[in-house]
């Protein structure tokens, strides 16, 4: 099949982005309502935290089935109706009647959303190279990162107005409306069919683990993203249950971090290509171990307020914006395997990290705000260790570009 045109390049990150967005609000319209819903269900914080760390838990594991099934019946056929299946399942959250239905419920949700993460990589891989493609991944990026910043503004809001049910009934037309726009717009993108049989596609997995490059770039974004899901399920816990700030006002201070990531993807955007890829992401990474450092002495000093929590996080997630412009371009580009096989490890490693933060955030001390820290500080742990990982394979490090 012919490559993708580059005038068609544009619709083709419009679309994607969309997708992403959609998939990103099944968690962020829903968060605003997590504190509330103990009460409603009369289950415990514990469980109701369930929805989200085994939602990510299942977002990660699909996409080792999503990307095999892309590289052989193509980006297109796959993502309408893994899309499909993402409708449906948040149909099914809205009419959960327990708290066990709407755990199962969004764990079939994670599992369909999954399609958009692997098919996304794996058709910016097929369109772009690798210094486009930081491009490409950096204004995705931004775009995408309008989602989760107006998403809980929106569900808080409908949760006060309408009930919590509503945010997966506005999840699931936002599902259909990606689905009509992928059957009329999107293009397919890969260039031909795979052959690999199931045990290939276990062993170039298996051998994907073994490349350092490509596990150290993906375990550096994996930690990042363990970040944002880390706040992400402690945060309103804190925000609304210990703080007592209005639910339809958790939003302003989501949204905030998310305006950070935003601001470090368009910085991204203009030195990619001026400013090394190693650069970047040292850079980034900087910036993220002084977000972390920062709630670490608002807490030791007892300065924590809804808002130097936000502030400590911004400055976070102003490093990721320049991480996740990097890491997944350069994981990408060392991958010896089919895009949809390399962009499923990739993805499946990510949340699966993800879904072991939220949990451990959700487990490991009593204190909401204790727990975000110490969860943060092992993540940070792990990505500077995985940055000397992938660093020091590096045949030349010091020219990577």
């Amino acid at each position: 099949m012919p490559a993708v045109s580059v005038p068609s390049r544009g619709w083709v990150l419009a679309i994607l982005v969309l997708a992403a967005a959609a998939s990103i609000m099944s968690t962020d319209l829903f968060a605003p309502s997590l504190a509330h819903l103990p009460e409603y269900f009369g289950a415990s914080k514990e469980a109701v935290q369930l929805t989200i760390s085994l939602n990510v838990l299942a977002f990660g594991a699909a996409q080792l089935v999503h990307g095999p099934l892309s590289d052989r019946f193509g980006r297109r056929p796959v993502m309408i109706t893994g899309m499909i299946a993402f409708a449906l399942a948040s149909l099914a959250c809205a009419g959960a009647q327990t708290i066990g239905q709407l755990i199962v419920a969004r764990v079939l949700q994670g599992a369909a959303a999954a399609v958009e993460a692997v098919v996304a990589l794996a058709i910016l891989r097929d369109v772009f190279d690798e210094t486009a493609r930081i491009r490409a991944l950096a204004i995705f990026g931004m775009a995408v990162a309008f989602a989760p910043a107006v998403a809980p503004l929106i569900g808080g809001w409908m949760h006060v107005l309408f009930g919590w049910r509503s945010n997966f009934l506005l999840i699931t037309a936002a599902a259909l409306a990606v689905v009509v726009l992928v059957t009329r717009m999107l293009p397919e993108t890969r260039k031909e069919a795979s052959q690999l049989t199931s045990f290939q596609v276990v062993a170039a997995y298996r051998e994907l683990c073994r490349n350092p490059r490509f596990m150290g770039y993906t375990l550096v974004c994996a930690a990042g993203l363990g970040m944002i899901f880390a706040f992400v399920t402690a945060a309103p816990f804190i925000i609304i249950s210990d703080f007592g700030v209005p639910t339809e006002r958790y939003g302003i201070f989501h949204g905030t971090i998310v305006v950070a990531y935003f601001l470090g993807s368009m910085v991204a955007t203009r030195i990619a290509g001026r400013v090394s890829a190693r650069v970047m992401l040292r850079g980034g990474l900087l910036a993220e171990a002084a977000g972390v450092l920062v709630l670490a002495l608002l807490l030791l000093t007892e300065n924590l307020t809804p808002w130097s929590l936000t502030a400590a996080m911004s400055i976070a997630l102003a490093g990721m914006g320049l991480v996740f412009a990097v890491g997944p371009a350069r994981a990408m580009e060392v991958a010896d395997s089919p895009a949809g096989v390399s962009s499923a490890l990739y993805g499946t490693l990510e949340m699966i990290t993800a879904g072991v933060a939220a949990a451990v955030v959700s487990l490991l001390h009593s204190d909401a705000a204790v727990s975000l820290l110490l969860t943060l500080l092992m993540l940070l742990a792990v990505t500077f260790w995985s940055e000397r990982i992938a660093l020091s394979s590096e045949p030349d490090p010091a020219a990577l570009s």
